[in-house]
């Protein structure tokens, strides 16, 4: 990891956590059983934002870094419109999707949300190979078909390969094409 990633991880925890806190406070001051329709729906979407920071903080702090690689990589993809995802999961096939965020539940359960289609698998179960316009993701456990994700900006054009250099040695690392992160 760089210390520029780290120091920015650091900041970023901080604001996550007092999101967190102040959303806390406003979903316990207005509990969804209020009757009035409004501050219900009000309450609801807080409650959607506060996951979205728990999602947030889980990428930085519990996922490996070929995973945060893949999904910051994406996240490039959301509103831009000659950006799209393609999916090979075994046999089924979704093609050119946009990419419409990411979640992360607990245990690193990481939910890909493309187009109308939604992928889940869980970090540390899967190994990842890298290509410039696809990574595929290899279950540890042979029974579980593998993942391909196909994307039409290529990772080998992204700034993002420089703040993630200890990809490459990770043991979730199973490839990276040899130019992809040494140019």
């Amino acid at each position: 990891m760089t210390a520029d990633r780290e120091n920015r991880d650091e900041r970023y925890i901080a604001v996550l956590e007092d999101m967190t806190q102040a959303l806390r406070r406003i979903t316990h001051e207005n509990p969804v059983e209020d009757k009035e329709p409004e501050l219900q729906s009000q309450v609801l979407r807080f409650r959607h934002l506060e996951e979205l920071a728990a999602s947030e903080r889980r990428l930085i702090e519990e996922v490996s870094p070929p995973c945060r690689l893949i999904l910051e990589h994406l996240s490039t993809f959301i509103d831009q419109p000659d950006r799209s995802v393609s999916i090979k999961y075994g046999q089924i096939m979704y093609s050119h999707g946009d990419f419409l965020g990411f979640t992360i539940n607990e245990w690193g359960h990481v939910t890909l949300k493309i187009g109308n289609c939604r992928l889940t698998w869980r970090d540390d179960e899967y190994r990842y190979m890298f290509y410039a316009d696809k990574i595929v993701l290899r279950a540890n456990d042979i029974q579980k078909p593998e993942i391909s994700l196909s994307f039409t900006f290529s990772l080998k054009y992204s700034k993002l390969l420089e703040g993630f250099p200890d990809v490459p040695g990770h043991p979730q690392t199973a490839y990276y094409q040899p130019d992809l992160f040494h140019a």
